[in-house]
């Protein structure tokens, strides 16, 4: 309390006019004036203050009439002692004679509404912060540009930083470190501020103590094996980097260290295409990822890069090498392999086209002589389909569902040896804001496939039953919280007779997750809505199993179904499907009973007809799922057709000798409401 009252002001003494402009010019002389003793030729560095959160590198530089490179722009924080103040810090390191001219020039100026500072730098910000943190040796000839983040004293400590192989990077926004990153006091690594332990020795963020590195938590992730094989290289996994960090700035920094297989593979954020500060590099060889090691804590862009060893085993999955925008066929080698390599020259069908991902390996793989037909409803699909058509003469594309390839390829006399369907939504679909499949963008609310035919969704939404929209969220969507459905639909009817239901993703989004509250999973809490409502739409469930049937209908013996499945819906729909046409095994045991009690009557009863054979389901490598992290989900199941006994006469047969009841047959496949011209 002492302390504090001693800091307070002193008392306005009687003459306060005189005394209040001599503080205000001497603070202005102090802060705001280059040192008389400077030469003007001389480096000094000007500190902007009172900036926006939107202030960067770009805007700043063009209102100083400034190179971009030049400006360094990053907001202050407060070491989690309250809210960060309204604006932030930018830094410029000119001569002195030009320091002068922009203190004059654009000292009391106005950028984005707010009144900026400009003040040459002396340091004394950053050196507050550092009395936090450990010391900056007596050698350093000037403040960091920020204060925290990773201690000068650690960085010296570094082998790397003093190496003279250890390029350090230049990038054009290199100050992304913030005021209120902290410097561990255990093993001297540089944290985020949001931390409240260290990443690397799990040491409280209060540790002051400079005893030797503590042992590292016994996590999971600590647990698992480390990555490393001549076949798939040697790989390290990297944090804190730049968000503004690019793939060959990463692989140029890493260059010494050893051969790179490709570049640099960075996780970047799906909307907005930015690095989300992490990534891997994969070595040639173990030495390689060693010397990269050594440069763990080194300064990368304004930050303390971390090396560490990437592991067998993650937190999910990592890096993806798909682009934004594109599609990425999951499991193409599966695919070739269960259906296609039995017969390079035979006829295929890819019932959902996309973007060709599948279908250009599937013609990769046939002969001269094979052929390939594929599907689609969406319009853009086509398009890319026209273009394939045209570069390939043994493809050909129908613009129509493929629940109806029985009724376009009979005609023709074309019996497929293998028949091809990827389930759900293709990824340039799902991506594309107008069409309106995800909830975190802001578009039209559509919906369908193919957006020449059927209703939107915002116009289904108008005119379907409460009863009804509840049935389709609950059974394509909140299937295990029937409560967040009914909740959802009641928002969703209120604010259609209130005239006020949105008919854009982003709106309806919020309204959907206002209703259902908490998300326990690590989604968008309106994320299964748009999923029924997009399954609804487009007949989904209803054409895959009009799809299987028309396959199963048109292939001849020993044709093969290779079906992608990405949710337990649609495994099970799959499931149900073949319970139907499921032909005997020998080791079945209702078979081997019928056989050994009533062999005879069995063989007169019981008549071979088409069916199906179903191989093990089959994942994606891991290999596959840290190239392309949207397989993760996927699942293929290949059927194979046979003519023998099925399972559901033999049960039909044994019930009616046990008196067990009645076994029901196959259902016929929903009726087709697309309407197309085949």
């Amino acid at each position: 309390k002492k302390d504090k009252k001693e800091k307070k002001t002193p008392k306005r003494s009687s003459s306060p006019s005189s005394s209040g402009d001599e503080t205000k010019s001497s603070k202005k002389a102090k802060t705001s004036a280059a040192p008389a003793d400077v030469d003007d030729a001389s480096s000094v560095r000007v500190r902007i203050t009172g900036l926006t959160k939107t202030a960067n590198a770009a805007t700043l530089s063009t209102f100083l009439s400034l190179a971009k490179d030049d400006v360094v722009v990053g907001l202050w924080g407060t070491s989690g002692r309250g809210p960060k103040p309204p604006g932030g810090h930018a830094f410029v390191d000119v001569s002195a004679k030009d320091a002068k001219a922009l203190i004059k020039k654009f000292d009391g100026a106005s950028v984005d509404g707010e009144t900026i500072k400009v003040m040459v730098d002396d340091g004394s910000a950053a050196e507050a912060e550092a009395a936090r943190t450990p010391k900056a040796p007596a050698s350093a000839s000037r403040p960091p540009l920020f204060g925290g983040g990773a201690s000068l004293t650690n960085a010296a400590q570094s082998p790397v930083n003093t190496a003279p192989n250890a390029p350090m990077f230049n990038g054009s926004t290199p100050g992304e470190v913030r005021a209120d990153d902290w410097a561990c006091g255990a093993c001297g690594c540089s944290n985020f501020a949001r931390r409240t332990s260290c990443f690397r020795c799990a040491a409280p963020k209060s540790a002051v103590t400079s005893a030797g590195p503590k042992t590292a938590v016994n996590t999971a992730a600590a647990r698992a094996p480390a990555q490393g094989s001549i076949q798939e290289g040697y790989e390290v996994f990297l944090k804190y980097l730049p968000h503004s960090a690019s793939e060959e700035e990463v692989t140029n920094y890493f260059a010494d260290c050893g051969a790179i297989v490709g570049q640099a593979r960075l996780l970047r954020d799906q909307l907005s295409g930015q690095s989300k500060g992490a990534g891997f590099v994969t070595f040639v060889n173990e030495q390689g990822r060693m010397e990269a090691l050594k440069r763990d804590g080194s300064r990368f862009g304004g930050r303390n890069v971390s090396v560490t060893v990437a592991k067998k085993s993650t937190f999910g999955v990592r890096a993806t090498e798909q682009a934004y925008g594109t599609h990425t066929p999951a499991m193409l080698a599966e695919t070739i392999a269960g259906l296609v390599a039995p017969d390079r020259s035979g006829v295929y069908v890819d019932g959902t086209f996309g973007r060709g991902g599948h279908s250009r390996g599937i013609l990769a793989a046939l002969s001269p002589e094979g052929r390939l037909h594929a599907f689609d409803m969406d319009p853009e699909a086509i398009k890319e389909g026209r273009e394939l058509e045209k570069q390939d003469a043994r493809f050909t594309i129908h613009h129509a569902p493929f629940g109806q390839m029985s009724q376009v390829l009979k005609p023709l006399g074309i019996e497929p040896s293998g028949v091809f369907l990827d389930l759900g939504i293709s990824s340039p679909q799902f991506d594309d804001a107008t069409r309106g499949f995800r909830p975190e963008q802001d578009g039209p609310l559509d919906l369908r496939f193919d957006v020449e035919r059927g209703m939107p969704a915002s116009e289904y939404l108008r005119s379907v039953s409460r009863d009804e929209l509840r049935r389709v969220i609950h059974e394509y969507g909140e299937t295990t919280d029937p409560s967040a459905a009914r909740r959802i639909t009641d928002a969703i009817v209120i604010a259609r007779e209130a005239g006020m239901l949105p008919s854009t993703t982003k709106d309806f989004a919020a309204l959907v997750a206002r209703a259902k509250g908490k998300e326990y999973q690590m989604m968008h809490p309106a994320k299964l809505t748009f999923q029924a409502l997009r399954i609804a739409l487009n007949q989904e469930f209803d054409e895959m199993r009009r799809g299987m049937f028309g396959a199963f209908e048109i292939m001849p013996e020993h044709g093969r179904l290779g079906i992608l499945t990405w949710k337990h819906s649609e495994c099970a729909i799959v499931v149900d499907f073949y319970r139907d046409y499921e032909v005997v095994r020998d080791d079945f045991p209702l078979w081997q009973w019928a056989q050994s009690a009533y062999g005879e009557k069995c063989s007169k009863k019981l008549e071979r007809k088409w069916g199906m054979h179903m191989d093990d389901a089959q994942r994606p490598s891991e290999s596959e799922t840290r190239a392309n992290s949207r397989s993760r989900s996927a699942t293929l199941h290949i059927l194979r057709k046979r003519h023998a006994v099925r399972i559901s006469d033999l049960e039909r047969f044994a019930y009616k000798i046990k008196g067990w009841g009645k076994i029901a047959e196959p259902a016929p496949p929903p009726a087709v409401t697309f309407k197309y011209d085949i």
